[in-house]
């Protein structure tokens, strides 16, 4: 059998495949972000989840007393299906579900995307736990973790046919900052990972023993 990729090589293939010009752009985007401290609110160890209501892929609303509480939740906030180190972090979550399930964990996935993309990649791929749509980011606001793509970024994102607006359904361009946290039982932050480079991800597999120590 072959031995599965680590997500950090993933990521780097992808970067290394995207167009220069892009990726250009996109050092500019993340060293303003950085140089911000765009993460700087962000919900971090320690801190408790706010409550919130989310309507889940197929529709239903899910409150979040429904998700902290009985076990640890790994709780990964993703831009959406069209950004690839997204779509690479998705594929490892599923890949680690099982082990992290096996430690104790339940895990959740949550998207800014609206018209069924949700409900249309949980089918595609198979994926064996909740995503819930985060539409025009107000959790992801909540837990300090949204910026926006400025006005002289846009045009990249548009040449590269990304297309927000569509997307999400509003003109805002803004986005969640790529993060993941691990929810004790008590409702709060157990570990957190939040940057500002979308680029970069916490690897799912780093946390099965974060879990099983919970």
């Amino acid at each position: 059998m072959t031995a599965k990729r680590p997500l950090s090589e993933t990521l780097a293939r992808i970067r290394a495949a995207t167009a220069a010009w892009f990726n250009a752009d996109n050092d500019r985007l993340v060293r303003g972000l950085i140089d911000s401290g765009a993460a700087k609110d962000a919900l971090k160890e320690g801190d408790a989840v706010p409550d919130f209501m989310l309507p889940n892929a197929e529709g239903k609303l899910i409150p979040s007393s429904e998700l902290f509480g009985s076990k640890p939740v790994v709780l990964a906030f993703y831009r959406g299906v069209w950004c690839p180190y997204c779509s690479a972090e998705l594929n490892a979550l599923a890949d680690a579900a099982p082990r992290l399930k096996a430690a104790g964990a339940e895990v959740v996935a949550i998207t800014p995307e609206i018209g069924g993309v949700a409900l249309k990649t949980k089918r595609e791929r198979d994926l064996q736990f909740e995503i819930l749509c985060d539409v025009d980011n107000g959790v992801a606001m909540q837990f300090g973790l949204v910026y926006r793509i400025p006005d002289d970024i846009q045009p990249s994102y548009l040449k590269f046919n990304v297309r927000l607006p569509l997307i999400y359904g509003n003109d805002s361009w803004m986005l969640p900052i790529a993060a993941t946290y691990v929810v004790g039982r008590d409702g709060r932050i157990a570990y957190a990972y939040v940057n500002p480079d979308y680029r970069e991800r916490c690897d799912p597999e780093s946390l099965i023993d974060i879990v099983a120590k919970l």
